[in-house]
């Protein structure tokens, strides 16, 4: 029966309808797993099996009681432990907030308890989504592999999700760090429109670039997700007007369409592993066999992405950060650098890469007059064993993800295939702003020419 855990959110939801299955199960389940890979995983901070399980009986009256519930009702879930909530425990992944109990939570937080979703725990992340983990909690392992890392710096979010322990999990980008880990561990990873889902009560890194999003097992579960979390939020200086399609499960993933998808020409695709390209190629095929038109594209500015992204979040990091910048024992040495480098910032290359944002912005939506989507990869090489540092050039992790946190577009990532070491490799969707449907609509196209895999590390 562990296998319920292995299956979709869609698919769970539907088991509780039917009544085959209790909540109460699946979330007592869900614990005895946890407790069996954390050891190997080390992807929570806290866990919160009381609580869940109480939420769980709870939700289970409901359903023996025939209320019209959410699809999200039941489900258990898990949250990157920078998401505020009101009286609880949220670290960042830092000695500096390692007592931290906000008088408030996030939005998205509060969003998905209206749907009676059960949260289960707050995952393991890189300090203050910086880069770099904090001795103190420690690197999360890869759940193919567990010599390697998760990514980041969503870490403990994409080891959850991948290896059963929640049937989605909430993290954050600003460079890559939904899609990046999602990528390293086999799961999707979506970072949605700038400033479609709220940002409020959400840690930030850089405002300017911060985006909250999913990480699911299927592409259709990220839909659900995305459908409850989507929406404007007047406490959110950032959250913009903008409408997406609705949800509609009898025609998701029927739209037959020739699609038109900008692909990269090979000079940007120099620094792929072998392993990488290859699944890119094989990726290319799969896209030739559902009738899609590829066409090649070019991103002005490809080059400077890094530049881009650095010039802005090492500043708006440091404004965030600054109150706390007598603490450097506190810090990683890393991140404390990075806060110094903020600190030392000329404003007038601040301002003018905020304006280099909008050009860039404006940039990469006039390529959707030519085509539908753009592909690429989504990292370069596949899950290392530590996360590279921002602004490595040996493994720079954000060339593809990097450039649509700058343009705010909505992007997915979903995995295609493995390396021949086993290791999952992650190709990205990029759409129009509010496109977001219609992004995961293709995606399930593409996913559905894969056959699912899970870690071996998941128990029988």
């Amino acid at each position: 029966m562990n296998k319920l855990l292995d299956i979709s959110l869609v698919e769970i939801a539907k088991l509780y309808r039917q009544k085959e299955v209790s909540p109460v199960h699946v979330t007592k389940l869900l614990f005895e797993r946890q407790k069996h890979l954390e050891p190997m995983l080390n992807a929570f901070i806290e866990v919160r099996e009381q609580a869940a399980i109480k939420q769980a009986h709870i939700v289970e009256r409901q359903f023996l009681n025939n209320e019209a519930l959410n699809i999200l009702a039941g489900i258990p879930y898990t949250s990157k432990d920078l998401f505020f909530e009101m009286n609880e425990l949220t670290t960042c992944g830092s000695r500096i907030l390692k007592d931290n109990k906000p008088e408030y939570s996030a939005t998205v937080l509060n969003k998905l308890s209206q749907t009676h979703a059960i949260l289960v725990g707050k995952t393991n992340m890189l300090e203050f989504a910086y880069g770099v983990v904090h001795p103190d909690f420690g690197k999360t392992n890869n759940p193919w592999d567990i010599t390697k890392t998760s990514g980041g710096s969503s870490s403990g979010s994409a080891a959850a999700v991948a290896s059963g322990i929640g049937y989605f999990s909430l993290g954050t980008d600003t460079g890559g760090s939904i899609r990046i880990p999602a990528a390293y561990c086999g799961t999707v990873g979506l970072k949605p429109t700038r400033g479609l889902v709220s940002t409020y009560g959400v840690f930030p890194l850089s405002w300017s670039l911060d985006h909250v999003g999913p990480i699911t097992r299927t592409v259709i579960d990220a839909a659900v997700v995305l459908d409850v979390i989507a929406g404007y939020d007047p406490k959110d200086r950032y959250s913009v007007v903008g409408k997406i399609s609705a949800l509609n499960f009898e025609k998701f993933g029927a739209d037959t369409k020739n699609k038109r998808v900008g692909i990269l020409p090979n000079e940007m695709l120099k620094k792929l592993k072998v392993d990488v390209r290859k699944i890119y190629d094989s990726t290319l095929v799969q896209m030739r066999l559902l009738g899609w038109d590829l066409v090649e594209i070019q991103i002005q500015d490809w080059d400077r992405t890094e530049e881009l992204i650095l010039n802005v979040l090492l500043p708006e990091a440091a404004h965030i950060h600054q109150k706390w910048f007598d603490r450097k024992d506190d810090y990683t040495e890393t991140t404390y650098k990075q806060i110094e480098l903020g600190m030392q910032h000329r404003a007038v290359d601040y301002i003018n890469s905020l304006e280099h944002l909008n050009w860039y912005k404006e940039s990469v939506s006039d390529l959707f007059n030519q085509v539908d989507l753009i592909m690429t990869p989504t990292v370069a090489f596949e899950a290392p064993a530590e996360d590279p540092v921002i602004g490595s050039e040996e493994l720079d992790e954000m060339m593809y993800t990097g450039p649509f946190n700058i343009s705010g577009h909505p992007a997915v990532t979903l995995n295609m295939g493995y390396t021949e070491n086993g290791l999952p490799v992650g190709i990205q969707l990029v759409a129009p702003h509010f496109q977001d449907m219609e992004l995961l609509q293709a995606a399930y196209q593409l996913e559905q020419t894969q056959s699912i895999k899970l870690p071996q590390i998941i128990p029988v």
